[in-house]
């Protein structure tokens, strides 16, 4: 395959030029001018702006299944009384289409890859698998109640079933946070992190009152963070605890829109680029977001982050988040278009009012309103000009509904 006619925006610090690129087995072989080779399909892109994929580094995606359904409530009133009940009559096929319906929308926001947090994974999994996206994907872990030991055999199984699938899915592990995991679950689970390295994932200090009752060192002393630890949210925390996550191999899941909606406040971004903590860009799940767009995500926190210092936030240092950064969170090779990496690209439509003049089109990515036309995994579409390439999408539509009437109840 041959792409030929667009703008190329090679990394996060370049700027754009007009490249052909050629795409064999799912890797980048080639990036130039005017490449042409026989026995090669070709696309051609006019009026187009490539960049390395988004990445979206925290989600439920299940729940989209609750999308507006826990509106105006604070943290403890959308999870434990309305989101946690709603989640028991979960059942494996209801999770499999509503993962679907998410991937169409993450993959239509030029989202090549995501990180996952729930229970069914191994539907999510193999909705994953059919629709074409990278994923890593872990089993909420919680042994509060008593059930440790079951959700960490459905963590282990996922990955006996679907780590390295196809070069595109990895399992993890999902401790959910310090109030749902005790110190003696959170030490076996480091200690399988360290053994079978695999990337952890964890809510930690989302909420006001988990910075009143734990102590983030005793947290870190568990192990989680000797080997990977993927952190989400990170918003009640201080100058003294921003040094300590700096010192170990922890990357940081931000996640503006839901910790807004939530009333949970908003992180100290700033001060943890000052600290050298990478940071990526989370929607996190659709029941306390909504939408499943990093883009979004990238533009409210550089907003938020300029209100003081408009010089805070720069264009480049916003796109290491939605890409490079993105993909070193999730332990993924990638986030720029580079001979010999996977051709994950996201295609922007530049025949769109908001992305004129033209001449600024880099810095139009976060401050304005820019259009997806297209989204390839490995060389692969799995959006193109409007369409699923890789899915039923009517049939998704269809399986959704009739699974949302199921969960809330309502009578055909």
């Amino acid at each position: 395959m041959i792409i030929k006619g667009a703008y190329i925006l090679k990394n996060y610090s370049s700027e754009p030029q007009k490249l052909d690129i050629k795409i064999s087995k799912g890797k980048i072989v080639k990036i130039n001018e005017n490449i042409s080779e026989n026995d090669d399909e070709i696309y051609y892109f006019n009026n187009k702006l490539i960049t390395p994929g988004l990445v979206n580094t925290h989600a439920h995606v299940a729940m989209s299944i609750f999308r507006g359904v826990a509106e105006d409530l604070s943290f403890n009133e959308w999870l434990f009384k309305k989101i946690e009940p709603l989640e028991s009559r979960l059942n494996k096929d209801i999770v499999y289409w509503a993962t679907l319906l998410s991937l169409m929308e993450m993959a239509s926001n030029g989202i090549v890859a995501f990180c996952d947090m729930y229970m069914f994974e191994n539907s999510v999994a193999k909705a994953a698998s059919e629709f074409g996206i990278k994923a890593v994907l872990t089993r909420g872990l919680v042994d509060v109640d008593g059930k440790g030991k079951e959700r960490l055999k459905e963590n282990l199984d996922l990955i006996e079933n679907w780590h390295g699938y196809q070069d595109r899915i990895y399992i993890g592990l999902g401790p959910h946070a310090p109030y749902s995991c005790s110190s003696n679950y959170l030490k076996e689970i480091a200690n399988l992190s360290k053994n079978s390295d695999l990337i952890i994932t964890m809510h930690l200090f989302e909420n006001f009152w988990e910075k009143e009752k734990y102590n983030l060192k005793e947290i870190l002393d568990t192990g989680i963070a000797d080997n990977h630890l993927l952190a989400v949210h990170c918003v009640h925390l201080d100058n003294n605890d921003l040094k300590l996550l700096s010192e170990h191999n922890i990357f940081v899941s931000h996640n503006p829109s839901s910790n807004l909606k939530l009333g949970n406040g908003i992180a100290p971004v700033l001060k943890m680029l000052n600290y050298n903590i990478p940071v990526s860009f989370g929607t996190d799940g659709p029941a306390s977001n909504n939408s499943q767009n990093v883009l979004f995500e990238a533009r409210l926190s550089t907003l938020l982050n300029k209100k003081d210092k408009p010089q805070n936030m720069k264009i480049d240092e916003v796109l290491k988040m939605l890409t490079f950064n993105g993909y070193k969170a999730l332990k993924l090779d990638g986030g720029e278009i580079k001979e010999g990496k996977s051709a994950d690209l996201t295609v922007f439509d530049l025949n769109n009012p908001s992305f004129f003049p033209q001449q600024n089109m880099k810095k139009h990515l976060i401050h304005s309103t820019p259009k997806v036309y297209a989204t390839m995994v490995n060389g692969e579409f799995i959006y193109l000009d409007g369409k699923f390439p890789t899915i039923d999408s009517e049939e998704v539509y269809k399986q959704f509904t009739n699974s949302y009437k199921k969960v809330l109840g309502i009578e055909n």
